[in-house]
């Protein structure tokens, strides 16, 4: 694969005596993460995208495969277009290139449930690259050195966009309603969409990814309410995306550490950040670099052909369904 040269940092000099690192709030607060779930945060939504991938365009086609309430859908369709996803132009529902620029997300999506489960009848059961012809399974790698990319292998600098975040801090940090709905273990466990469209469950994984590890620390970083926080470290916990333990320093005290099933999830967040990075842009820029520890370059992450290596476009990839099933169903509690 070819890609655009990517730059490398140098070494990063020695804190001055008695400084501080920087909060980990200040790069939640300013990722791109909070602005794709503000547009893609959403269980049918992220569902609906699913759909479009799979090259469905009709909205009673949209119905019936979801099995979801036509107002949910008119207004999940609605929203779509108005962020520029979708183009409703031609009468019907079309990705435009914001929506195709997605498809990295959706492909991590379908390797995680591939890996993990969390599906519906609705999930290919097999993918193949039209560059090479072979089955393949999407791989999350760096766009400089084409190694394959994971968190353990990434690491977290500040950006010069963080300086405006710290400045502003004094304004107070942004706080988000719990969601209409209370996610369960049992929905996190069995379909994916249910953490990674959970805005406080995804934002508190995040936290775990930049090295918050008790309720303390999680609390004060990501701004959750404790009530709401205690319950999506419950649901992650029981759902095995975390795991609870006592704290090696103080066993009265817990912390939270990420699973393999949880550590998954980080090529699914970056991919979703690296699109907002794009097409929702913030004043001043991201807050943090990640650091490709393996060759030193800024992290640019592709999604590639586990078989040649080559990136992953929406055009050159075929999918095998499985036999037509009932889909799943849900109330519109969250509609």
């Amino acid at each position: 694969m070819n890609a655009a040269p990517s730059p490398r940092i140098a070494a990063r000099p020695a804190r001055a005596p008695g400084a501080h690192a920087l909060r980990v709030a200040h790069h939640l607060r300013g990722t791109s993460l909070n602005r794709a779930l503000d547009v893609v945060g959403d269980w049918w939504t992220q569902r609906i995208l699913r759909e479009c991938f799979l090259g469905v365009r009709n909205f009673e086609a949209f119905r019936v495969n979801l099995a979801v309430p036509r107002q949910t859908l008119s207004a999940r369709l609605k929203l779509l277009a108005g962020h520029g996803i979708l183009d409703t132009a031609g009468g019907d529902y079309r990705l435009t290139a914001c929506g195709r620029a997605l498809f990295p997300w959706a492909l991590m999506v379908w390797a995680w449930i591939a890996k993990w489960g969390g599906g519906d009848p609705r999930h290919p059961r097999e993918l193949t690259h039209a560059g090479c012809g072979h089955a393949m399974h999407p791989r999350f790698a760096c766009g400089a050195c084409g190694a394959a990319v994971g968190l353990r292998d990434v690491e977290v600098r500040d950006a010069p966009g963080v300086r405006l975040l710290a400045a502003a801090a004094s304004s107070g940090d942004r706080r988000w309603a719990a969601g209409r709905f209370l996610l369960t273990p049992r929905e996190g466990a069995e379909h994916i969409a249910f953490v990674t469209a959970d805005r406080w469950a995804h934002l508190i994984l995040s936290a775990v990814f930049l090295g918050c590890r008790s309720f303390d620390v999680l609390a004060r970083e990501t701004g959750a309410a404790t009530n709401i926080l205690a319950h999506r470290l419950g649901v992650l916990v029981a759902a095995g995306f975390l795991v609870k333990r006592r704290a090696a320093d103080d066993g009265r005290r817990f912390d939270y550490a990420l699973t393999d099933r949880g550590r998954d999830v980080y090529p699914l967040t970056i991919t979703l950040v690296q699109w907002a990075d794009r097409w929702l842009p913030r004043k001043g820029g991201a807050p943090m670099l990640r650091i490709h520890r393996g060759c030193g370059a800024v992290l640019d992450a592709r999604v590639v052909c586990s078989a040649c290596g080559g990136e992953l476009l929406p055009r050159d990839v075929t999918f095998t369904l499985p036999p037509a099933a009932p889909a799943p169903t849900r109330g519109d509690a969250h509609g």
